[in-house]
Parts: C-alpha cells; sequence; structure tokens
C-alpha cells in the first residue's frame, strides 16, 4: 500500500523528498501587511528532515490551515522514513528549504 501511493504521486509527476523524520515545530508567524497596515498573523508547520546518511538536514515547512497552534496534530512519528509530497526546493545560505502542499500528510515510505 505504501509503496503504491508513492509510486502513483511519482507518476502524477509530483515532486517528492524522501528522509527520516527527526521532528517538528510549529510557529505563529506574525508580520504587517504592508498594503492595509493592519497587523496578521498564521501558522505555519516545520518538519526537520534528514536525507541519506544525515549529511543533508531539510526544513519542510507546510501551511496547517488553521490559526491555533495547539489544533495543529502530525501523525508522523521521529525515526521513521516518509515521503514529502513539495511544491519547492532550493537552498539557502546553505540551509535546504522546502515547502509541502498545504494540508498533505507526510507518506510512510
Amino acid at each position: 500500500m505504501k509503496m503504491e501511493k508513492i509510486s502513483e504521486m511519482l507518476r502524477s509527476g509530483k515532486i517528492l523528498l524522501v528522509g527520516e523524520y527527526r521532528g517538528h515545530r510549529v510557529e505563529t508567524i506574525r508580520y504587517v501587511d504592508k498594503k492595509t497596515g493592519q497587523k496578521s498573523e498564521f501558522v505555519s508547520l516545520v518538519y526537520l528532515v534528514e536525507r541519506g546518511n544525515g549529511s543533508d538536514v531539510v526544513l519542510v515547512s507546510q501551511d496547517p490551515r488553521t490559526k491555533n497552534p495547539e489544533e495543529v496534530k502530525v501523525s508522523a512519528q521521529k525515526g521513521k522514513v516518509y515521503a514529502f509530497e513539495l511544491t519547492n526546493l532550493d537552498r539557502e545560505r546553505g540551509m535546504i528549504r522546502a515547502r509541502m502542499q498545504p494540508g498533505v500528510e507526510p507518506v510512510p515510505a
């Protein structure tokens, strides 16, 4: 079942990152909208994923579609390997950062 799901994702052209889930954090990002001048905030879920032999660590962020950080639930287990469906992947100041599709859970690999 797991490999079928991953194979289906690859055939449909999705970008996947496969790695060991090491942990996560939930952040509340606060900012001032430059157009309106209004204060605003949103919640971001950031997964820490270790690729390959541990030489590369990737921060994978996702919009959990909630305004309350206490409502964010993560079903992934530390130390297990998962496939993350990405919308983009880039290296910024030596750190690899990626964005996940909103509302999509990591798939066990």
